[in-house]
């Protein structure tokens, strides 16, 4: 699954969510699946693809490391954040 999202920086980025590989299938399709979005991401003009890889998967960070993607959160220093929805409500309380 993807969609497209802005940077305001650089412009239209394809955001892959959800992207996982069986474990039967990992090195061996993989690359197959990254070039059919990559593809998708050219065809539409995107000025980058991202996805998110959870931190204990250092496998998984070696490879797209090679592959020369880059890590966001070593290159440019970025932390992810979230509300949830309890914590929404309690924000909109207090203001």
């Amino acid at each position: 699954m993807y969609y497209y999202t802005y940077n305001p920086w650089i412009g239209k980025l394809l955001h892959l969510e959800d992207f996982y590989i069986i474990e039967g299938y990992q090195g061996k399709t993989t690359i197959n699946s990254i070039c059919k979005h990559l593809k998708i991401a050219i065809s539409s003009q995107c000025s980058a693809m991202q996805f998110l890889v959870v931190i204990w998967n250092q496998d998984s960070v070696a490879y797209y490391s090679r592959l020369g993607a880059l890590d966001l959160s070593c290159e440019e220093g970025w932390h992810l954040f979230r509300f949830n929805m309890e914590d929404l409500l309690e924000l909109a309380e207090e203001t």
